[in-house]
């Protein structure tokens, strides 16, 4: 059975249509792409989640925001987003006011984004 592709669905975890014109539609770098992100996106979620400084934090927030819109992942960036928003506030000096509440869907798009990268691994 063939997943759904979803692209004008914000909702939708990946735009693989986005993604293959990215990899100039080339299929085994689309993979390729998406692979690597997956790798990269456990690294950019423990730093984030962990307790180093805002610096670091805000730095991967910002890096993983750039790299899902890059790959077509919207709702993973828009939830990078706001958890940089929050982290260059931390570092400007300010209160770092509801990371809490920013986490958990930040974890969440990370997941879905991550299971669409694997369902499409799996395709290949």
């Amino acid at each position: 059975m063939m997943a759904a592709r979803e692209t004008d669905d914000a909702a939708s975890p990946l735009d693989e249509e986005f993604l293959l014109r990215q990899a100039a539609g080339d299929a085994a770098l689309m993979r390729e792409v998406a692979q690597l992100f997956r790798e990269q996106l456990k690294g950019q979620m423990a730093v984030i989640a962990g307790n180093g400084a805002a610096a670091l934090r805000y730095e991967a927030a910002h890096t993983l925001k750039g790299a899902s819109l890059a790959i077509g992942a919207r709702p993973l960036a828009e939830a990078a987003r706001r958890i940089e928003a929050e982290l260059r506030r931390a570092t400007e000096g300010g209160e770092q006011a509801g990371l809490e509440h920013l986490l958990p869907p930040l974890e969440a798009a990370a997941a879905d984004c991550d299971a669409a990268l694997a369902e499409l691994l799996t395709r290949g």
